[in-house]
């Protein structure tokens, strides 16, 4: 995964596997079974917690 001129480039394996994860946060840590795509210069993908108290995920922690 890598910021580009284009937006967001995710290789299909790497989407597979966020779905994964994401899938994994939403049946066993409470959280939203939707995940949320924020566009602009860094685009970020953010499920957030069932729970106000709880931190969201950022799926695009660490992306370069």
């Amino acid at each position: 995964m890598k910021y580009t001129e284009h937006g967001l480039q995710i290789s299909i394996d790497e989407l597979r596997r966020l779905l994964t994860d994401a899938e994994n946060e939403a049946k066993y840590h409470d959280k939203e079974g939707c995940i949320y795509i924020k566009g602009g210069e860094k685009p970020t993908i953010t499920q957030y917690s069932v729970y106000a108290e709880c931190n969201p995920t950022n799926h695009t922690y660490g992306v370069r």
